[in-house]
């Protein structure tokens, strides 16, 4: 072959070269997009799972500590259901609502 043929197959291979490039970064650009948006996805379920896990771990205390503890069962008659020990009394007060601004003393400013 001669100089110049040589040099229009060499032009035409790094034309050829150049396309499969460009096709191939093509194709490529849409799946590595999902991929993308399918590590956020998985990023932001790893992170509702860590909460999830905490929640339940604290939830499993809590059920531990009313199987098993006299005094976390006092506790929630207490608090929840406004129940005393015997000779106990109970009292509530209901706060007062402020229709001025006063001071945490009482005060009218």
């Amino acid at each position: 072959m001669d100089d110049k043929k040589k040099k229009i197959v060499l032009y035409f291979f790094y034309l050829l070269v150049v396309l499969l490039v460009l096709s191939s970064a093509i194709l490529i650009v849409p799946v590595y997009r999902k991929y993308q948006k399918r590590y956020e996805y998985l990023a932001k379920l790893k992170a509702e799972t860590a909460v999830k896990t905490a929640a339940s771990i604290e939830l499993n205390r809590t059920i531990h500590s009313l199987k098993y503890s006299s005094e976390a069962v006092e506790k929630v008659a207490r608090e929840k259901f406004g129940l005393c020990a015997p000779g106990e009394t109970i009292m509530r007060y209901k706060p007062k609502k402020n229709t001025e601004n006063t001071s945490p003393d009482g005060d009218a400013e």
